[in-house]
C-alpha cells in the first residue's frame, strides 16, 4: 500500500532540505546515463557557489564515484530493468561541503567494505598516494565491476569521511559522508 502523502510532507522534506543546505539529492534507480544527465547540473551548482576551482573537482569527484558505486554494487534493484537504487546528496557544510550517499550492500561483500574503509580511514594523503600507484600497478580486486580505485580516490579527496552500515527492511543500509573544503 501506498502511503499518502500530504502537503505537510512536502513541506518538511523542502524545509530539511533547505537546513542541510542541500544543492543537490537524487534518491531512486542510478544508471550510467541519468548520472551523465544530472553531472552538468551538480557542476553548475557547485561553479554558482564561487567555489574554488580545485574543492569544487573535488566535490564533484566525490560524488560521480559514490555515484557509481551506488550503480555497480547496490544490492537493491528496480524489478522492471535491474537499474540499482540509492541515494546521493550534496549540501554545503562548515567551510566546505558535504557529500552524502546511502545504498543497499551485499551482505556477503559488507564485511569486505568495512574493512577496507577502515584501512583507508587510517591512511595519511602520501599513503593513500602510495596505495594509489599500487592499485594502478597491480589492477583492480576480482570483485571489482571497476578500477577499484573508487574509495582510495575518494580518501584522497575528501578532508574526513564516515560511514556506517544501518539494518533495514532491505538489508544492511550503507551510509557515506565525506567532508571536502
Amino acid at each position: 500500500m501506498v502511503k499518502k502523502i500530504k502537503s505537510k510532507d512536502t513541506v518538511a522534506l523542502h524545509s530539511f532540505m533547505q537546513d542541510r543546505r542541500t544543492l543537490f539529492c537524487y534518491s531512486g534507480p542510478l544508471t550510467e546515463d541519468l548520472l551523465t544527465t544530472i553531472s552538468s547540473p551538480v557542476r553548475h551548482q557547485l561553479s554558482d557557489k564561487e567555489t574554488e576551482e580545485v574543492v569544487a573537482k573535488r566535490v564533484f569527484g566525490v560524488f560521480i564515484e559514490q555515484a557509481q558505486n551506488i550503480i555497480r554494487y547496490s544490492h537493491r534493484k528496480t524489478k522492471a530493468t535491474g537499474d540499482s537504487i540509492g541515494t546521493i546528496a550534496i549540501s554545503i557544510a562548515d567551510n566546505g561541503f558535504l557529500i552524502e550517499a546511502v545504498n543497499v550492500v551485499d551482505p556477503e561483500k559488507k564485511d569486505v567494505l568495512e574493512a577496507t574503509l577502515v584501512e583507508l580511514s587510517m591512511k595519511d594523503q602520501q599513503e593513500l598516494r602510495e596505495l594509489y600507484k599500487k592499485r594502478l600497478r597491480e589492477g583492480p580486486p576480482e570483485d571489482s565491476a571497476g578500477a577499484g580505485l573508487g574509495f582510495i580516490e575518494m580518501a584522497r579527496r575528501v578532508k574526513k569521511f564516515e560511514f556506517d552500515f544501518v539494518e533495514s527492511e532491505d538489508g544492511a543500509l550503507f551510509v557515506y559522508r565525506g567532508w571536502v573544503s
